[in-house]
């Protein structure tokens, strides 16, 4: 509810647009989201509508037409898509969006780190998506992880971007080119999530650019691999001041598993000057995947604590954790006054303008105190040796599948190799072996008795299956066998005939 208002009526059951509202889904300040479901070919959407109250308000109620326009303009895959959108009978602004069945990358980074590798995916569908809202002139100004929407498997999600409630046209739209109307931020309100802001939404500058967007997405990339954001503090001065004062924590010795250049791409994203962050989006995207350079700009300028400047906004503490409900599909555009929008109530608008003066004071006399003065030439000292960062552990090797069969069955492979005769015997076939992928090709033989001995090069470039036959040996070529002995004839007697011719036996 908001501001004390009742709790309006509610939707379930009504038809809103073509949809029959089927139940309620998420509520906040502004607004409310409910599920709902076209009554003939059953296809679920979200509706946001924005309750009656707001409804009054036509700046409200543009800057509520504004997030769908903007939406729309960029049709992007990686942005939640706008179905339609018009008011009620009861003239409450609504519009209808696809509905989305995941979880909000805030419950991701609540269950730990998330590994570097999945994170840099993820984050790479971020800046896909906004390079493509920046190349339409359109600022999101207010990432966080409760605005990202992991859509599928958590292994490879598919990103959706949610909430241009706050976005920035930067080129304007009025009545003469586009049928709308220009949106003003409320003088004395700070757009954006203090965890998340830029240094320059945190100094209130009336002049964004895309840059802001950057800043506040290495923000988010950080706490997913570090497993908490860069700066956290109890009240909204101290936070500010560490955003635009303080350097950031080292992610190399927060998360040292991560490889040098996402560190690198990260710290160059979170730099206070927005000329020493990335150009654009693509640039960034590049910078993580290892396709360009990321070198962190060194900068001479001076550094005032946080902690000097931490009063800055009065005691007006403003929650820096997440917020308690849990989201759903465009929950987050529809939280309570101070989670979206830094609203500064009137009566300490003063109180932020003192700080921000005292601010302004410290940095200035930080500069007056630093003018060189007439002192004794400082002890010279061998600077401290320089960290180097470990190395990342290379991918395993792709492996492939080779299959060896033969005829006949039970012949030997020999993986032949350099200075050995015979090679490293394998085993008898058939065989699979799972070979590191190569395009080097190897010399296998098959060897059986009887079988003349059979060669094969073969490279591992990609799975393969080989069937070899092996060829007899030739009878020719077979020893010939020994010979059988012949056995001894014993000799006979003579033969004696008497003188009629008959025959004597001897005895």
């Amino acid at each position: 509810m908001a501001y004390g208002e009742t709790k309006e009526a509610s939707q379930v059951g009504k038809t809103i647009g073509n949809y029959k509202v089927v139940q309620q889904i998420g509520e906040g300040g502004m607004g409310v989201v409910y599920l709902a479901e076209h009554p003939v070919i059953g296809r679920k959407v979200a509706i946001k509508l924005l309750h009656a109250t707001f409804a009054r308000d036509s700046e409200t109620v543009a800057r509520f037409f504004n997030e769908a326009r903007a939406i729309h303009m960029i049709a992007h895959p990686n942005i939640v898509e706008i179905l339609d959108f018009g008011q009620t009978t009861d003239g409450q602004p609504y519009f209808i969006m696809e509905f989305l069945s995941g979880q909000p990358l805030a419950d991701r980074i609540a269950r730990g780190p998330v590994p570097w590798s999945d994170a840099v995916a993820i984050v790479t569908q971020i800046c896909d998506a906004l390079q493509a809202a920046h190349d339409k002139n359109i600022i999101h100004r207010d990432l966080k992880p409760h605005n990202v929407y992991l859509v599928g498997l958590e292994t490879k999600p598919t990103v959706k971007i949610l909430d241009f409630g706050v976005a920035k046209m930067t080129t304007g739209w009025n009545t003469s080119d586009s049928g709308g109307q220009s949106v003003k931020t409320r003088t004395g309100s700070l757009m954006g999530t203090p965890l998340y802001m830029s240094p320059e939404q945190c100094r209130g500058s009336g002049k964004l650019d895309h840059r802001t967007d950057i800043y506040s997405l290495a923000v988010i990339l950080f706490e997913m691999i570090s497993g908490h954001p860069p700066f956290t503090a109890e009240g909204v001065g101290e936070l500010f001041a560490k955003h635009m004062l303080e350097p950031p924590p080292s992610l190399a010795q927060l998360a040292p598993q991560t490889p040098p250049q996402v560190t690198r791409a990260v710290m160059r994203a979170l730099s206070k000057d927005l000329e020493d962050r990335f150009p654009n989006m693509k640039a960034f995207a590049e910078a993580l995947n290892g396709r360009a350079a990321s070198t962190i700009p060194g900068s001479a300028r001076p550094r005032v604590a946080a902690s000097q400047v931490a009063t800055m906004s009065g005691n007006h503490p403003v929650s820096t954790g997440r917020p308690a409900e849990e989201a759903t599909t465009l929950s987050s555009a529809v939280s309570k006054p101070g989670e979206d929008t830094l609203a500064v109530p009137k009566r300490n608008r003063k109180g932020l303008a003192v700080g921000f003066a005292v601010t302004a004071a410290i940095v200035g006399g930080g500069a007056f105190l630093m003018r060189p003065r007439p002192t004794p030439p400082p002890v010279v000292q061998a600077p401290p040796p320089t960290e180097v960062p470990k190395p990342a552990a290379p991918p395993p090797p792709e492996l492939v599948d080779v299959r060896f069969e033969a005829e006949p069955d039970g012949a030997h492979l020999f993986r032949m190799a350099e200075g050995k005769p015979i090679g490293d015997d394998l085993g008898p076939v058939p065989i699979d072996l799972k070979l590191p992928k190569s395009d080097e090709a190897v010399e296998y033989v098959l060897r059986a008795d009887g079988f003349k001995d059979r060669s094969v090069t073969v490279d591992a470039s990609r799975d393969r299956a080989l069937h070899l036959s092996l060829e007899r040996v030739p009878v020719a070529d077979k020893k010939p066998p020994k010979p059988i002995p012949a056995r001894p004839v014993k000799p006979r007697k003579p033969v004696v005939h008497d003188t009629d011719g008959l025959a004597v036996p001897s005895f």
